[in-house]
């Protein structure tokens, strides 16, 4: 069988992104967060000038394959058949065992690919392949040194779990609940190519690598019970279109043992993330250099620094907006603008627009937020340049609390109303 070439992203990117995030420089960056959090915040400034210059540097690591020599995994309902060396097929489970390059097409609809390759880089190409496995994960990646998932050119892909595991093969474990997502990767995981991924998680979660996790030009539409997409060590996301809806978080990075790591970078592309908890949760830094973002979520974004540098984000929340939390000691909870236009809409209650431990720091970009207190923050506000819009009126600087909330500041109520400093039933408000 023979394939046309098509484009992958080399392995080789996540071992870039692991050095650049120990040598960065981020010089433009150190201005703004030595004004708002001192010298702890100097590593994360680094971890997101890297990690952004690493996912633009994607882009000349990607290199024309030619496939032609790959192995072909073809699925037919219950069974697979391996045409090629480096996997074999028992009924409908297919191991690769080897490093390369496979190729998967066809429908199965009670099986799934296990990668047990120890040391080696292996790619899978899904070439408008469905994957459906009731007792464990559709694609367990057991052991490798990375793997690949390109999604082919044009190509429709879809992965479907059950809503119980078995933990019955001596891949998994019920003990560590491994695996426990419906793509699930032990090791470093990319995802790209200009295909889509359709991931119905009816277990617990979409996708998840226990390492780090590298998503580039995907279309990838997660549905899950719990968490959508997680890379444990870090996620850096470019020019992706992702659609989430879970109960638990959309997109989050959970390692808290190291704080070069959790931590969510994204470059370009289109997010449509609803979640029943934070939308994007990482624990050291999220960092947006571009993109559009559509989030409905308990709280939008999380993390102990966020840093938003261009995009077009919007936002509606029944708890935070945007939170700088505490999650790692090393850095100063910080919420730092420095372009973009963002727009929070808050629910009633005390829910805060953008909410700091630490501080903010605005020097680009327009934020309008509307809700009762519309930012909230235990340290410093610096408010450099841009423009900040509380509940539609402009206002020249950084209000704390319920300060500027429905009615506060001349806003929806007037100061006659009923919260603090005005509220929904002043005159000429909001009744």
């Amino acid at each position: 069988m023979k394939y046309k070439t098509i484009r992958f992203l080399a392995p080789a990117l996540s071992a870039a992104l692991a050095l650049s995030l120990l040598a960065g420089c981020g010089a433009a960056g150190n201005t703004a967060g030595s004004a708002s959090a001192g010298s702890s915040v100097s590593s994360v400034t680094e971890t997101a000038s890297a990690s952004s210059a690493a996912s633009t540097a994607a882009q000349s690591l990607s290199a024309d394959v030619d496939v032609s020599g790959a192995t072909a995994i073809t699925l037919s309902g219950t069974s697979a058949a391996v045409s090629g060396s480096g996997a074999s097929a028992e009924g409908g489970v297919v191991t690769i065992t080897d490093g390369g390059t496979y190729v998967v097409t066809g429908t199965l609809t009670e099986g799934r690919i296990i990668v047990d390759a120890k040391g080696e880089d292996v790619t899978i190409v899904l070439n408008g392949a469905s994957i459906t496995c009731s007792y464990g994960s559709p694609i367990y990646i057991y052991k490798s040194s990375s793997t690949t998932i390109h999604l082919a050119e044009g190509s429709e892909n879809d992965l479907t779990d059950g809503s119980s595991y078995t933990f019955a093969d001596s891949y998994s474990s019920a003990e560590d609940e491994e695996p426990n997502a419906c793509l699930y990767s032990k090791s470093d995981l990319i995802i790209q190519g200009t295909g889509s991924l359709t991931v119905t998680a009816n277990y617990n979660n979409g996708i998840t690598s226990k390492d780090t996790l590298t998503i580039t030009d995907a279309t990838i539409t997660v549905n899950a019970v719990n968490h959508g997409i997680n890379g444990k060590d870090s996620a850096a996301i470019s020019n992706a279109t992702i659609t989430v809806t879970a109960k638990g978080d959309a997109i989050r990075s959970t390692n808290e043992s190291d704080d070069s790591l959790g931590w969510i970078t994204f470059s370009g592309g289109t997010y449509v993330l609803t979640s029943g908890d934070d939308a994007i949760h990482a624990i050291t830094l999220v960092q947006i250099d571009g993109g559009d973002f559509t989030i409905t979520a308990a709280e939008g974004i999380e993390a102990t620094y966020v840093r938003i540098n261009d995009g077009t984000i919007y936002i509606e929340a029944s708890d935070d907006g945007i939170n700088a939390a505490r999650k790692s000691d090393a850095y100063t909870p910080t919420v730092e603008i420095n372009g973009g236009e963002i727009t929070i809409v808050m629910g009633a209650g005390d829910t805060d627009g953008i909410d700091s431990n630490g501080n903010i720091v605005v020097n680009g970009g327009t934020i309008s937020v509307t809700g009762n207190s519309t930012f909230d923050y235990d340290g410093t506000a610096t408010y450099n340049g841009g423009t900040i819009i509380v509940n539609g009126q402009q206002v020249d600087s950084i209000p704390n609390q319920f300060m500027g909330g429905m009615g506060g500041m001349g806003g929806w109520g007037g100061q006659q109303g009923g919260q603090q400093q005005g509220g929904w039933g002043g005159p000429g408000g909001r009744r």
